[in-house]
């Protein structure tokens, strides 16, 4: 039995990836809204708890790391699955990039030999879209939002080695949330890569890959993705590295 985190789970993707591992494992499920996350609670049943914070401000992140550190003295599985559709670039700065490194940045006492795992977005788009820091639509922002998470995961897959950690992202495929018009049309509910990529052993030691929504590695552009491109480009928005 896993101790699994999932950001982002008490609806849409999070709570779907919940659903899936929830029987033979122990989750904390993180997320704003504390009436959704007790509504997940009781339906995912006890192994499951929760804690209420906003982690793209710090004592939203304080709030939710002591939480977490407290119920438990190591986390296998952290699964950043929180994200908001943004409508101005701080908005997706704050939520879609610095929540998931200083979360992560902050459970390194409780992340050894662990496994991180990023929900993303399409890999068309992460393939296709530019790397740029103009804001300036929503499309922009969108595009901004994947590569810079692809960025962060090459960036923490880095400096979490030294503790055997693993970090990865994937796309969940097209699944019902609440995240825009689109998803809430959706029907699936259902992510099982997110399974396969936390407990199969056949990924102990898989680090800085992407995935698809079949748990298929996809190939991206070693210029545009690597760690010397994340560094220089996300020391924009995390000083510290």
């Amino acid at each position: 039995m896993k101790n699994i985190v999932i950001t982002g789970g008490g609806s849409g993707v999070g709570l779907a990836i919940a659903k899936d591992l929830v029987k033979d494992n122990k989750i904390i499920l993180v997320g704003r809204n504390e009436q959704k996350l007790s509504l997940a609670k009781r339906n995912l049943g006890e192994n499951s708890s929760y804690v209420a914070g906003d982690l793209s401000t710090v004592i939203g992140r304080k709030k939710v790391v002591d939480f977490i550190v407290k119920n438990t003295e190591q986390v296998d599985v952290l699964i950043h699955s929180a994200g908001i559709y943004p409508t101005t670039s701080q908005d997706n700065i704050d939520n879609n990039l610095l929540s998931h490194y200083y979360l992560t940045m902050s459970l390194l006492k409780v992340l050894n030999d662990s496994r991180v795992l990023i929900v993303t977005g399409n890999p068309q788009a992460i393939k296709l879209a530019p790397i740029c820091e103009k804001q300036l639509n929503d499309m922009l922002r969108a595009a901004w939002a994947v590569t810079h998470k692809t960025l962060l995961m090459y960036l923490l897959a880095d400096k979490l080695k030294v503790t055997g950690t693993t970090v990865n992202s994937f796309f969940p495929g097209d699944v019902k949330s609440d995240l825009m018009a689109y998803t809430k049309s959706l029907t699936n509910t259902s992510v099982p890569v997110a399974r396969l990529l936390s407990l199969d052993t056949k990924f102990d030691h898989v680090t800085g890959q992407f995935f698809d929504e079949n748990g298929f590695s996809v190939d991206l552009s070693s210029e545009k993705y690597n760690k010397s491109v994340a560094t220089s480009v996300l020391s924009e928005y995390i000083t510290e590295i």
